[in-house]
């Protein structure tokens, strides 16, 4: 077992113990999401959601958490405090750890949180992570970033990472339906989906495009499907 994962507690461990008003900032948040994902989730995310479902009346045990997600694809879960390095939270991908923050996002500013909050975390990638065909995709972006040789490399892998699992849409009876992490764990993001600027799927594009994190969206990208989205990304990270 490595340092970090002895200081954090150990994989799937809960070292955390939630107070009342964090309990329902959860609850809250999370039953404002899942009334609006039937909306605007792709049905991947919403399979998934069934796959693993969150509580909605208080902050889950990650424990618990972790080892649905371990027997439904075989990730487990790394709780870290604070922001973990890309390289690292890239590159654990390729050992089936997710590392995910336990903190929940400021109570004053619950629609978006601009660090990668438990929300985040687990509303969106988790979730999405059970999905065998997303933790495949999340195990490529891993081994690519172990194999990058260069920083240039590894900031293609974080953009093409941010513009598809973070902030990706998916084309589904002719409409745009998220699958990325930020948007489906956003209530903000969810509220300004259909005013955003959407552009067909590119990984190029996405290679040049600024991001910001701290605030909305500028730009998301778009997919005719889901293994449209997985054929790219795979095809890319192969060659990087």
């Amino acid at each position: 077992m490595s340092e970090a994962i002895r200081r954090a507690g150990g994989l799937n461990s809960h070292p955390v113990a939630y107070s009342a008003e964090e309990d329902l900032l959860w609850g809250t948040m999370v039953s404002k999401l899942n009334a609006m994902h039937p909306r605007v989730a792709s049905s991947r995310y919403l399979q998934a959601k069934n796959r693993l479902p969150l509580p909605a009346d208080g902050a889950p045990r990650i424990d618990d958490l972790g080892q649905r997600l371990n027997n439904s694809t075989g990730f487990r879960l790394l709780p870290v405090d604070g922001l973990t390095p890309v390289a690292d939270f890239y590159g654990r991908f390729a050992a089936d750890i997710f590392s995910t923050a336990l903190y929940l996002r400021c109570p004053s500013r619950p629609h978006y949180s601009p660090e990668p909050d438990m929300l985040h975390e687990l509303v969106g990638h988790v979730v999405m992570l059970s999905d065998p065909l997303f933790a495949d995709l999340y195990r490529l972006f891993g081994e690519a970033t172990n194999n990058a040789t260069c920083a240039q490399d590894l900031q293609a892998i974080s953009q093409v990472f941010w513009f598809t699992m973070e902030t990706g849409l998916v084309q589904e009876d002719g409409q745009a339906k998220a699958y990325g992490a930020a948007l489906l764990s956003s209530t903000g993001e969810l509220d300004k989906l259909g005013t955003y600027p959407v552009e067909k799927f590119s990984i190029q594009e996405m290679i040049e495009s600024d991001y910001d994190i701290s605030t909305y969206q500028g730009k998301l990208f778009i997919a005719q499907s889901v293994e449209e989205m997985a054929s790219e990304v795979r095809s890319f990270l192969t060659h990087v």
